[in-house]
Protein backbone atom coordinates (compact mmCIF):
# COMPACT_ATOMS: atom_id res chain seq x y z
CA UNK A 1 0.00 0.00 0.00
CA UNK A 2 2.85 2.36 0.89
CA UNK A 3 4.50 1.91 -2.56
CA UNK A 4 1.22 2.58 -4.38
CA UNK A 5 0.65 5.70 -2.34
CA UNK A 6 4.15 6.96 -3.14
CA UNK A 7 3.63 6.37 -6.90
CA UNK A 8 0.29 8.19 -6.80
CA UNK A 9 2.00 11.15 -5.16
CA UNK A 10 4.65 11.20 -7.86
CA UNK A 11 2.00 11.02 -10.55
CA UNK A 12 0.12 13.99 -9.07
CA UNK A 13 3.37 15.95 -9.09
CA UNK A 14 4.13 15.29 -12.77
CA UNK A 15 0.58 15.13 -14.13
CA UNK A 16 0.45 18.84 -15.21
CA UNK A 17 3.70 18.44 -17.15
CA UNK A 18 2.42 15.26 -18.79
CA UNK A 19 -0.77 17.03 -19.88
CA UNK A 20 1.28 19.91 -21.31
CA UNK A 21 3.56 17.58 -23.28
CA UNK A 22 0.55 15.62 -24.56
CA UNK A 23 -1.07 18.85 -25.80
CA UNK A 24 2.13 19.86 -27.60
CA UNK A 25 2.36 16.41 -29.22
CA UNK A 26 -1.22 16.75 -30.48
CA UNK A 27 -0.37 20.12 -32.05
CA UNK A 28 2.69 18.59 -33.71
CA UNK A 29 0.57 15.76 -35.14
CA UNK A 30 -1.96 18.29 -36.41
CA UNK A 31 0.59 20.49 -38.20
CA UNK A 32 3.12 17.82 -39.22
CA UNK A 33 1.83 17.76 -42.81
CA UNK A 34 2.87 21.41 -43.21
CA UNK A 35 6.49 20.62 -42.42
CA UNK A 36 8.37 18.20 -44.60
CA UNK A 37 11.91 17.31 -43.51
CA UNK A 38 12.68 15.81 -46.91
CA UNK A 39 11.83 19.11 -48.68
CA UNK A 40 9.67 17.14 -51.10
CA UNK A 41 7.46 20.15 -51.76
CA UNK A 42 10.47 22.24 -52.72
CA UNK A 43 11.79 19.50 -55.02
CA UNK A 44 8.43 19.30 -56.79
CA UNK A 45 8.21 23.08 -57.19
CA UNK A 46 11.77 23.19 -58.52
CA UNK A 47 11.16 20.51 -61.14
CA UNK A 48 7.92 22.17 -62.20
CA UNK A 49 9.47 25.61 -62.58
CA UNK A 50 12.43 24.17 -64.50
CA UNK A 51 9.93 23.07 -67.15
CA UNK A 52 8.64 26.62 -67.56
CA UNK A 53 10.32 28.84 -70.18
CA UNK A 54 12.76 31.35 -68.73
CA UNK A 55 11.25 34.18 -70.78
CA UNK A 56 8.14 34.25 -68.56
CA UNK A 57 5.75 33.21 -71.32
CA UNK A 58 4.22 30.58 -69.00
CA UNK A 59 3.56 31.23 -65.33
CA UNK A 60 1.92 29.41 -62.44
CA UNK A 61 -0.86 30.91 -60.34
CA UNK A 62 -1.33 28.03 -57.90
CA UNK A 63 0.40 24.82 -56.90
CA UNK A 64 -1.19 22.14 -54.72
CA UNK A 65 0.43 18.95 -53.47
CA UNK A 66 -1.80 16.28 -51.95
CA UNK A 67 -1.09 12.85 -50.52
CA UNK A 68 -3.71 10.40 -51.70
CA UNK A 69 -5.00 7.32 -49.93
CA UNK A 70 -5.04 5.19 -53.08
CA UNK A 71 -1.40 5.83 -54.02
CA UNK A 72 1.91 6.28 -52.30
CA UNK A 73 2.76 9.00 -54.85
CA UNK A 74 1.55 12.53 -54.10
CA UNK A 75 -0.72 14.25 -56.61
CA UNK A 76 0.35 17.67 -57.86
CA UNK A 77 -2.03 20.20 -59.39
CA UNK A 78 -0.84 23.40 -61.04
CA UNK A 79 -2.93 26.19 -62.54
CA UNK A 80 -1.48 29.01 -64.56
CA UNK A 81 -1.41 30.97 -67.78
CA UNK A 82 0.58 30.96 -71.01
CA UNK A 83 0.96 33.71 -73.59
CA UNK A 84 0.31 31.31 -76.45
CA UNK A 85 -0.60 27.73 -77.28
CA UNK A 86 2.96 27.20 -78.58
CA UNK A 87 4.46 28.28 -75.24
CA UNK A 88 2.04 26.03 -73.36
CA UNK A 89 2.88 23.01 -75.53
CA UNK A 90 6.62 23.64 -75.19
CA UNK A 91 6.27 23.70 -71.39
CA UNK A 92 4.10 20.58 -71.45
CA UNK A 93 6.70 18.70 -73.53
CA UNK A 94 9.42 19.79 -71.13
CA UNK A 95 7.36 18.59 -68.17
CA UNK A 96 6.76 15.21 -69.85
CA UNK A 97 10.55 14.77 -70.02
CA UNK A 98 11.03 15.66 -66.34
CA UNK A 99 12.14 12.71 -64.24
CA UNK A 100 9.73 12.09 -61.39
CA UNK A 101 6.64 13.30 -63.26
CA UNK A 102 4.15 10.44 -63.74
CA UNK A 103 0.66 10.36 -65.25
CA UNK A 104 0.79 13.91 -66.57
CA UNK A 105 -2.57 15.19 -67.69
CA UNK A 106 -4.47 18.41 -67.94
CA UNK A 107 -7.88 19.14 -66.53
CA UNK A 108 -8.54 22.41 -68.27
CA UNK A 109 -7.15 24.52 -71.10
CA UNK A 110 -9.17 27.59 -72.07
CA UNK A 111 -8.68 30.88 -73.87
CA UNK A 112 -6.07 31.95 -76.36
CA UNK A 113 -4.19 35.03 -75.17
CA UNK A 114 -3.50 34.31 -72.42
CA UNK A 115 -4.28 30.62 -72.38
CA UNK A 116 -5.37 29.33 -68.95
CA UNK A 117 -4.53 25.81 -67.85
CA UNK A 118 -4.77 23.35 -65.01
CA UNK A 119 -2.56 20.29 -65.12
CA UNK A 120 -2.01 17.38 -62.77
CA UNK A 121 0.63 14.73 -62.28
CA UNK A 122 1.87 12.30 -59.70
CA UNK A 123 5.33 12.84 -58.23
CA UNK A 124 7.66 9.83 -58.02
CA UNK A 125 10.53 11.01 -55.84
CA UNK A 126 12.44 7.78 -56.44
CA UNK A 127 12.47 8.35 -60.20
CA UNK A 128 13.63 11.95 -59.71
CA UNK A 129 16.68 11.03 -57.59
CA UNK A 130 20.08 11.61 -59.05
CA UNK A 131 19.20 14.75 -60.96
Amino acid sequence: HWRLSKLESRWKAIEPSVKEVTAVQEKIRHFRAWFDDSARSLAIARRLTEAFPEDGSVWAKSLEIHDTADSDLPTVSCSGKARSNRDWLRMLDQLRETKGVKDLGFKQVTGTNPLQFTLTFRWDEGAADGI
